[in-house]
């Protein structure tokens, strides 16, 4: 004879059932959810040894070491660049050939009437020592400019087409600058002030596309075209330029995280 503990009728279910009907679907569903979103995602998911479409056009943008000022540092792979000393940039330059007036270096890559060249740079800075109000301190530069011309300028938007970071009045800024073009142009602010021990890091993309004859910077905390200088374009050899400036006044430093080549693609611009 069954116990009658575990007899249980059907009644019994039934009223079991309804007692926990929002849990035993909250369940179901969950299930559901499970098999529907979670598994195909699983399945459709790369294997993680698939490249990235852009790998294919990796090229290894570096700082030309022996051409870089005697006051600056680079690293030992020469993507990092700064003008102090640290284990970082254990490197000074002593080289024939490298610049004397232009406070910086030039990239290893010439460029040509149809490059177009995709890089980003992680900047940094901290400043040592206040800046004067109203003072036109500069802090880095990234630009485009004539390989023969360069180390007759103290920076690359003079004879060329440049990137500024430097003090504006009582705040640090971007600049978009080429003389030859007669711009001038501030478009971000970086720092709210300029006081001694005001510090502050960020990336930036740029752009080079001779086609067009254009040099655009890139934000990268909002992937927007800040800016582009137009008619890029000489009878000179056009190199890359990069500064770091005014060691007594701000630690700086200088990084090539992404370089790309896509000379070879229909494109128009990126923002990557």
């Amino acid at each position: 004879m069954v116990p009658e503990k575990e007899i249980v009728s059907s009644k019994d279910i039934c009223i079991r059932t309804k007692q926990h009907k929002w849990p035993i679907l909250a369940f179901i569903c969950g299930v559901v959810l499970t098999l529907t979103i979670v598994v195909p995602l699983m399945v459709s998911r790369p294997p993680s040894s698939q490249k990235d479409d852009k790998t294919d056009y990796a090229c290894s943008l570096r700082f030309d070491r022996k051409s870089t000022h005697s006051l600056l540092f680079l690293s030992d792979d020469n993507t990092v660049m700064a003008n102090s000393f640290s284990e970082e940039t254990p490197n000074a330059v002593i080289h024939p050939e490298q610049l004397n007036t232009y406070k910086g270096t030039i990239g290893d890559k010439w460029l040509t009437n149809t490059s177009k060249i995709y890089f980003e740079i992680n900047f940094s800075y901290e400043i040592l020592s206040s800046f004067m109000n109203n003072s036109n301190n500069l802090v880095v530069e990234v630009g485009v400019t004539s390989r023969k011309e360069i180390d007759n300028n103290f920076y690359a938007g003079n004879i060329g087409w440049s990137f500024l970071i430097h003090n504006c009045f009582s705040y640090i800024c971007l600049t978009a600058m080429s003389m030859m073009s007669n711009i001038r142009e501030q478009i971000k602010v970086m720092s709210l002030v300029n006081t001694a021990g005001t510090a502050a890091t960020g990336r930036l993309g740029f752009f080079i596309n001779m086609n067009r004859r254009e040099f655009s910077i890139i934000d990268k905390d909002t992937l927007k075209i800040l800016y582009t200088l137009k008619k890029v374009e000489s009878a000179d050899q056009l190199c890359l330029a990069f500064a770091i400036y005014n060691p007594e006044l701000v630690e700086a430093k200088l990084e090539i995280m992404y370089s790309y080549d896509f000379t070879s693609l229909p494109i128009i611009n990126v923002i990557a």
